[in-house]
């Protein structure tokens, strides 16, 4: 009998559409489940519940070779930040659990608290449980709960043909740092990749503007567009030239003799934000420092990357499972 592989079915985003189909929420208090940053679940009159989880596991997100047990421990924190801030939210509780080896240094485990406990007292998250267990490599899952405004709730699927598609800062750069760790090189994007930092103080200001639809870029930007587009059942149009590549993300690349739009594009981790808003937004956008990459047209057009006066089809970004 031949055996489906889950790159068969189109990899990560195969799978998820897989599990999507197989579950069927079961209370009306879901707004929004599978599909996005945070599933959204109804709660009093003026607000909704977040809810999120991430894991990072050991030689997949990140390796002991690089990463400071402190840095771990932050980033486990920061990446579900960052998905509660793509939803116009305010991170509130989180549970911790942690998968372990039987022979591993409690100083670690100290260590990689510290790390936790930094970036809790940053956002004013309160740890309130968790799971330990044990395993062959370490593994740091993160469960979280925010809230968000009804009015200003953002969503992967409210983008309209016309909108605007903006990023708020610097693409590529943490994929970059990964590079040049794994080529054993120096580079200021290496402290981008064991340090990444959410938007999440400036996602609540765009949130507070009027956008129509929100992500944040954990697999690169063209994957994000790409989930944007699905769940707004709309096309897309790049322009490479105007995604905003850090001078240091440019030097970084030219060293290890890669291009810079390629780690913008298809790598991932930076948590910056992808969104679309309407034109009439771009004043008060501007003023926050962000840039216009693209513009959102009619599904009919697929989604193209125009670079060097020609269109071409955006191709996926990060994939857990097609690397292999």
């Amino acid at each position: 009998m031949h055996k489906v592989k889950i790159k068969d079915i189109g990899g990560e985003l195969g799978l998820i559409e897989r599990i999507k189909s197989k579950i069927k929420p079961y209370s009306k208090d879901v707004v929004a489940g599978i599909g996005d940053d945070a599933a959204v679940l109804k709660y009093g009159k003026k607000n909704y519940i977040l809810f999120t989880t991430d894991m990072l596991v050991e030689n997949v997100h990140f390796s002991l070779k690089y990463f400071t047990p402190e840095q771990i421990g932050m980033k486990a924190i920061e990446q579900n930040v960052s998905d509660i801030a793509a939803m116009g939210g305010i991170p509130k509780f989180a549970l911790v659990s942690l998968a372990l080896p039987r022979n591993i240094d409690v100083g670690f485990i100290d260590r990689l608290y510290s790390g936790i406990n930094k970036k809790s007292k940053k956002y004013e998250i309160s740890i309130v449980g968790g799971n330990i267990s044990h395993s062959e490599k370490i593994i740091a899952s993160v469960a979280m709960i925010g809230f968000a405004e009804k009015k200003y709730l953002t969503l992967r699927n409210g983008a309209k043909i016309g909108d605007l598609i903006f990023c708020s800062g610097d693409a590529g750069k943490s994929s970059a740092g990964l590079k040049l760790l794994k080529q054993n090189t120096g580079g200021k994007s290496i402290k981008k990749h064991l340090e990444p930092v959410s938007r999440l103080n400036l996602a609540r200001k765009l949130a507070k503007i009027g956008i129509n639809s929100m992500i944040d870029v954990s697999d690169g930007v063209a994957s994000e567009i790409r989930h944007i587009c699905k769940e707004s059942k709309v096309g897309a149009i790049i322009y490479a030239d105007k995604i905003p590549i850090s001078k240091d993300t440019i030097i970084d690349s030219k060293k290890i003799k890669k291009n810079p739009i390629g780690f913008a594009l298809y790598g991932g981790e930076d948590f910056e934000l992808i969104f679309t808003a309407n034109k009439n937004k771009m004043k008060q956008l501007k003023k926050h420092g962000v840039k216009a990459i693209g513009e959102i047209v009619d599904k009919k057009y697929g989604i193209k990357l125009a670079k060097d006066s020609k269109k071409y089809n955006l191709k996926n970004g990060f994939d857990h499972f097609k690397r292999f």
